[in-house]
């Protein structure tokens, strides 16, 4: 009886000291995966936007990049244009569910109107999604408006938020 107690014990304390272990080794071999984990910690739910392109950089020179830039910005049309051309980023907390993400723009001032939407496919897993697109006068966006970008997915038919940020038009 006491033999079978020991084998039990011995057991149990193996098990126990290979769960930490093994947790680790998960966490070095996602990290190694995916160069973003850091800059989703600290810069998760986000948007930010350019009119230049954004940096294809990843790991710690995207997270000195993202820090350097405001999430909120400012833009001016150059010319004569009636569009405003535009790069952005959306830094995940966490890899968004399997499928398109959506995209919605609206007016800071009537939140409930969307100006625009649109649902481009998100690589798996990612944690960080860049994309080029135009806000053009002739789909509703106007100087000396503030208009908000969400990102998230419909899920049973809801919308659920992952990301935002401000657009100002001038």
């Amino acid at each position: 009886m006491k033999l079978w107690l020991v084998a039990v014990a011995l057991l149990a304390a193996t098990t126990a000291s290979a769960a930490p272990k093994k947790a680790a080794k998960e966490a070095a071999t996602k990290s190694a995966v995916d160069p973003n984990i850091a800059v989703a910690k600290a810069h998760g739910g986000k948007v930010w936007v350019a009119f230049d392109a954004i940096p294809t950089v990843e790991g710690e020179a995207l997270g000195k990049w993202l820090a350097a830039h405001p999430s909120n910005v400012e833009l001016t049309l150059k010319g004569n244009d009636d569009r405003w051309p535009i790069n952005f980023l959306v830094v995940f907390k966490k890899p968004p569910a399997k499928g398109p993400v959506t995209i919605m723009l609206v007016d800071k001032k009537e939140p409930r109107i969307i100006v625009d939407q649109f649902s481009p496919q998100t690589p798996a897993d990612a944690l960080v999604y860049r994309e080029g697109y135009d806000l053009e006068q002739n789909n509703g966006f106007n100087k000396g408006h503030t208009y908000v970008m969400r990102v998230g997915q419909l899920i049973n038919k809801r919308f659920q938020l992952y990301a935002s940020g401000e657009i100002s038009l001038k």
